[in-house]
């Protein structure tokens, strides 16, 4: 059954197709359509993850993306955290930033070259992050449970593919 916001939603997205598709000229529908969907879906996800798993325990969604992505890769450079993070340089600096503060983090210096600097993970930290994603981890569940097990390997793979398709040298 769908309820009065998902018939707002979707009617949103046809809504959204139909003013693109008269106004502006040589557009792929298509294309605009999952951008559209993609985009949604995912501030979608950010938003609810943020709101009941994050804030709770003093996380932001930055500062749960700089955690989680050393968590996963061990201790790196923030130009590295920033690249496999999506985060901007600006906003690892200030979460890092937040997170050394709070305990969660430490900053080393393990290079000739003084400017480098290397973010681990303390035992705090580490907890946090594993717990924070086990938390985030049922709205996963929640987001996809409309999909069927091989439409999650479908979609992930599909993905995956774009996210592998680079992005011209210039920076964001």
């Amino acid at each position: 059954m769908v309820g009065p916001v998902e018939a707002d939603s979707n009617r949103f997205g046809e809504l959204a197709a139909a003013r693109v598709g008269a106004e502006v000229s040589g557009i792929d529908l298509d294309l605009f359509r999952l951008s559209f969907a993609l985009s949604r879906t995912a501030t979608r996800f950010v938003r609810r993850v943020e709101s009941t798993v994050h804030r709770p325990v003093g996380l932001t969604w930055a500062g749960f993306r700089v955690l989680f992505t050393v968590w996963a890769c061990g201790s790196m450079e923030s130009h590295r955290i920033a690249h496999l993070s999506g985060l901007s340089r600006a906003s690892v600096s200030s979460a890092v930033n937040t997170l050394e503060r709070d305990g969660m983090v430490g900053r080393s210096r393990e290079s000739t070259d003084r400017r480098l600097v290397t973010v681990s993970l303390t035992g705090r930290g580490y907890d946090l992050v594993r717990d924070a994603y086990e938390s985030q981890h049922g709205q996963e569940q929640v987001l996809f449970a409309g999909l069927e097990e091989e439409e999650v390997v479908t979609l992930t793979s599909m993905l995956e593919r774009v996210l592998a398709t680079p992005w011209p040298i210039e920076e964001v």
